[in-house]
């Protein structure tokens, strides 16, 4: 008897045991013939018969792709066939002739599912087919772009469960491109929408290491002209002009970051800036702005900032009263003492010294170094501590006892209890 005999012979033995068998199992209606080649090619891939199962697998997939349930099971088996026999397979090419068929699949599974309105997962599909693609590049390396394709229709369908190996395909590909603006621009929507995750954050931090920070720039500097009030673009824009020393348009910025963005963060930055560019009154107007914010709470830092900006503008008496606020709120805070010993050298350099007795407060200033743990400013203050003779000559003054000092400039006041010691 022929081949084809014994095979017709087999089909209606299916027919007539295990369709029914099928049948009683699912609801009325299902298609007799479909019942038959689905236990034919079922019952062959279970045992791994990839060979036998192929041509009821093939006629299911062509006639009743949901069979039985309305889903994509069939197509994922069909995937999975194809694999193995390539797998079994030890002719290269034949092997690529089976992965290629079994790439077919990826692009007919979600349409043919979706018109009986069965259940289907796009976004797996579209993934699984870069990754079935990268997976046999050896075979389907003439598919590469379509790997990225795939990625990228997942990403469009479902952005925030593409996982960031995928993403970095992505990048890599638009990066590879050299389309920088694009990938500047799909970078700064990652960080935007999934910046919190440690793979992601990773990816682009990867990729702006490499892509040039004047490239950067310029990019940012077209999406500002073209939208003037996008708050992200400027605040990118204003990062990278601080982190590359662009201060002329780090500063013509500036007030557009005080308009747009009055942030805590952003006025101390601002703060520090207008100070660094020697505009004090601006930076503490600034201060004045941040400590007015609801719900701010201020840092020792932001006290020390203001205090600098009012010295430089000879406003003694104040510099030191935020000096001291600092100090107040972090006891710890490690540039408050030295600003308070700079402070008293800055003022005497300005108000001068008119006698002997004036001459102490350089104790005083060589104390307050001391305080500060800066000895080597204390010891310079040596330089100009009263002379032996000074010290001869004022009778409340006894060395290696103690006098009280006191002195003033601009109404600032430097008093306090010292050792007399010479110079």
């Amino acid at each position: 008897m022929c081949r084809s005999a014994l095979r017709l012979l087999l089909v209606a033995f299916v027919a007539a045991c295990a369709a029914p068998t099928l049948l009683h199992a699912q609801p009325a209606g299902l298609d007799p013939e479909a019942a038959m080649h689905y236990s034919l090619y079922y019952e062959n891939f279970k045992n791994k018969n990839f060979a036998d199962a192929l041509p009821d697998l093939r006629w299911i997939l062509d006639n009743d792709p949901g069979f039985h349930r309305k889903k994509d099971t069939n197509f994922s088996r069909g995937v999975e066939l194809f694999e193995g026999l390539a797998e079994l397979e030890e002719n290269p090419a034949k092997k690529g002739e089976w992965l290629a068929e079994a790439l077919t699949l990826f692009d007919r599974a979600v349409p043919a599912i979706q018109e009986i309105g069965g259940e289907i997962d796009e976004f797996e599909w579209a993934r699984d087919k870069g990754r079935f693609i990268q997976k046999h590049l050896d075979h389907l390396g003439d598919h590469k772009d379509e790997a990225v394709e795939a990625y990228r229709r997942a990403y469009e369908l479902d952005p925030a469960r593409l996982d960031p190996y995928y993403l970095d395909v992505l990048v890599g590909d638009l990066y590879a491109s050299g389309d920088l603006g694009v990938t500047l621009d799909f970078l700064r929507e990652l960080q935007e929408t999934r910046g919190e995750e440690a793979g992601v954050e990773s990816l682009v931090r990867k990729y702006f290491v490499v892509i040039p920070p004047d490239e950067q720039i310029a990019f940012l500097e077209e999406q500002m002209a073209a939208n003037p009030e996008d708050m992200e673009v400027i605040q990118q824009l204003f990062n990278l002009y601080d982190q590359e020393g662009y201060h002329s348009a780090l500063m013509q910025l500036a007030p557009k970051m005080l308009e747009l963005d009055p942030t805590p963060s952003t006025l101390r930055k601002l703060m520090r800036l207008y100070r660094e560019d020697g505009d004090s009154y601006q930076a503490i107007a600034i201060f004045e702005q941040l400590s007015e914010l609801p719900n701010v709470k201020l840092i020792a830092e932001d006290y020390h900032s203001t205090g600098l900006a009012q010295q430089e503008i000879e406003n003694f008496v104040d510099a030191r009263t935020y000096y001291r606020k600092a100090l107040e709120i972090d006891p710890t805070f490690k540039y408050a003492l030295p600003a308070i010993a700079n402070l008293y050298e800055t003022a005497t350099g300005r108000c001068g010294i008119q006698d002997r007795e004036q001459s102490a407060v350089f104790w005083l200033i060589a104390d307050a170094y001391s305080r500060a743990g800066d000895s080597k400013s204390a010891n310079r203050m040596r330089t100009a501590f009263p002379t032996a003779e000074d010290i001869f000559y004022v009778q409340a003054w006894t060395s290696g006892e103690p006098a009280q000092v006191s002195y003033s400039c601009r109404g600032l006041t430097i008093s306090g209890t010292t050792t007399v010691r010479q110079r």
